[in-house]
């Protein structure tokens, strides 16, 4: 694996130049709460605050969905990244490099950095274009002219392609890409003759598309001149999926993270002047709908959420689509909707941010949008037309978790409909049975493992793997600690990595436990949750050892019943020498049961 090429130490030396806490808030909106922070979980969704980080510690757990660990675990799982590019990664933020070597896991790994590589050649290659004298003079005329300014340009790498056929793919070829990689890139189009490649990319200004850990996944093009269509983005590759990626994120997240909000907005253009203007916590779909994993990576790092889409009908179907995905999100939506005939680009150019700004704090929620353009729809219409639309918006108003606020809202919409507010509740009903037969029902999309965390094994198990990470285990209770005895599997690895992670008198490092536990998702999960509980016992002592003799009685009990259908089989096939051991054994097992436990009990079947 790529890990074991990675040394301990070098580990070591990573994590103790940072802090989780730093990392995580740039995910994550953390508030403190005693000793620890607390946060939304990025890995599921949720209203109540459950993820839980740890300073002292430099551990996370989250106590709704059980995903643990530490700062490399947590880089992983939030980035989609290997081991060791995370490790690699940060390892360059303090000044460690990282053998090359100590990247390689895998086949998938492999493509998927190979494609890295390939889209960081063609941005570059895109960026000369831009600045080339002649190739580049038409796209930056065009730049000029949508109000683009040169360090707005080299901030979000914006580059040309000529209209050229393989003009990419020679260059690609020229620095010793392979066909193979260049296809698994998408930035060319296998020819239908099956004689070769053509580039995907020709004649349009170029917009890198990167992730939040800078990476080139993806690109997206505007044609030059006339020609449909008018974008065009990469292909869903090893390294961008479409849906799941917002165009500016990682130029948007500490703006985000600072001012809990997010504006999203639906074209490349759009993103880029908002940030040329000062709004910085923008960020754009990829000519896409919203969709729920959009959602999920906004949920990281904000709580209010403004969409400024075009006033047209399009723009208008966009924003009511995300009613539902936002339902229950935990997260405030407001839409702004901007005047007939104006975009968020010529908008923001025209009157400025502070213009922008009084039209955010005007903007309706979400919810009151929704219901406005479904009251206005129904205005004329005919008498199943108004009927449909009393559904619809009641369904709407459904959405609202909070009573009183559903309560107001239907007043309203009563009084502008001219119906009784009584016959409105008594539809309530018939939608609420809809609802529970799952009809219109957008479920969140599951992200990361199973949320259940309930503890599966006896409560001894896990009292003495929780004040074993607590350092509270003695040299005395470390050698009576057996990993056989554990039912759970979990345990079971903790108590051997303990074992094996001793000082010279017998105490548990507890911190190498913690960095090695890390590494199997069951056990890491295990091993942050038990850290971070706040359990009391009064006498830690002596709950270890009627823990202790719990486990030894338990093992007694499981060898005494095997001994037992070992017996009745014996007796059975007339196996006297036999019945006379198992019996003897049996009476020894009893005794020590009765009597004071044993340092362990080893087993007495003879094979």
């Amino acid at each position: 694996m790529g890990r074991s090429l990675i040394s301990d130490e070098t580990l070591s030396s990573i994590k103790d130049r940072l802090d989780i806490v730093d990392i995580v808030s740039r995910h994550v909106s953390l508030s403190k709460a005693g000793q620890n922070l607390k946060g939304l979980c990025p890995f599921h969704l949720e209203k109540t605050p459950s993820f839980t980080v740890s300073p002292s510690r430099q551990i996370f757990h989250c106590f709704g969905c059980g995903a643990g660990g530490n700062v490399f675990t947590f880089l992983t799982r939030i980035t989609g990244g290997t081991f060791p590019e995370v490790v690699r990664d940060l390892g360059r933020t303090v000044g460690i490099e990282i053998e090359e070597t100590a990247s390689r896991s895998g086949p998938q790994a492999g493509l998927t950095q190979a494609v890295e590589r390939v889209n960081e050649a063609a941005a570059a290659w895109f960026q000369q274009n831009l600045r080339d004298e002649r190739v580049g003079v038409t796209a930056r005329e065009y730049l000029t002219s949508r109000g683009m300014c040169s360090p707005t340009i080299d901030q979000f790498g914006l580059g040309v392609a000529p209209d050229e056929w393989e003009g990419l793919l020679k260059r690609l070829n020229k620095n010793g890409f392979s066909q193979s990689e260049i296809a698994a890139s998408g930035l060319v189009i296998a020819r239908s003759n099956n004689t070769g490649f053509y580039d995907r990319f020709r004649g349009r200004v170029m917009f890198p598309i990167t992730d939040v850990r800078k990476r080139v996944v993806g690109f997206g093009g505007r044609v030059l001149g006339e020609g449909m269509p008018k974008y065009l983005n990469s292909p869903d590759t090893a390294l961008f999926k479409k849906g799941q990626t917002l165009f500016a994120l990682d130029h948007a997240r500490e703006a985000m993270a600072r001012t809990k909000t997010v504006i999203v907005v639906e074209g490349y253009f759009d993103a880029i002047a908002l940030h040329q203007a000062g709004l910085t916590h923008t960020v754009a779909t990829l000519g896409t709908a919203l969709t729920a994993e959009h959602v999920h990576v906004l949920r990281r790092f904000v709580s209010k959420v403004v969409l400024l889409f075009d006033p047209d009908a399009a723009g208008v179907r966009a924003a009511l689509r995300g009613l539902d995905l936002f339902v229950n999100s935990g997260l405030g939506v407001k839409v702004v909707t901007l005047p007939i005939g104006k975009d968020p680009d010529t908008y923001v150019r025209e009157n400025g941010p502070d213009s922008f700004v009084r039209l955010e704090e005007q903007a309706p929620s979400l919810l009151d949008f929704a219901l406005e353009h479904r009251l206005a729809a129904t205005q004329g219409g005919t008498i199943e037309e108004r009927i449909r639309s009393v559904d619809e918006i009641l369904r709407i108003l459904q959405t609202s978790e909070h009573p009183i606020e559903r309560e107001e809202r239907l007043k309203l919409v009563a009084e502008r409909l001219g119906v009784n507010e009584s016959r409105l509740i008594e539809r309530y009903p018939a939608l609420v049975a809809q609802q529970k037969q799952g009809v219109g029902v957008i479920r969140p999309v599951a992200v990361g493992k199973s949320g259940n965390t309930l503890f599966k094994g006896i409560p001894e198990e896990r009292d003495l793997m929780l004040l074993m990470l607590r350092g509270k285990l003695s040299p005395t209770d470390m050698r009576r600690l057996r990993p056989e005895q554990f039912s759970v599997e979990a345990c079971r690895k903790l108590a051997e990595l303990a074992l094996t992670h001793m000082d010279r008198d017998g105490r548990v490092l507890v911190e190498s436990v913690l960095n090695e536990s890390v590494g199997d998702p069951d056990c890491g999960a295990l091993a942050t949750e038990l850290s971070l509980r706040d359990d009391h016992f009064d006498d830690a002592p002596e709950h270890i050892k009627a823990c202790l003799d719990c486990l030894d009685r338990k093992q007694s009990e499981q060898v005494l019943r095997e001994l037992i259908a070992r017996l009745k089989t014996a007796e059975r096939e007339g196996r006297v020498d036999d019945v006379h051991v198992l019996n003897v054994e049996i009476n020894e097992v009893r005794m020590r049961k009765a009597g004071t436990p044993t340092a362990g009990v080893v087993s007495l079947v003879k094979e």
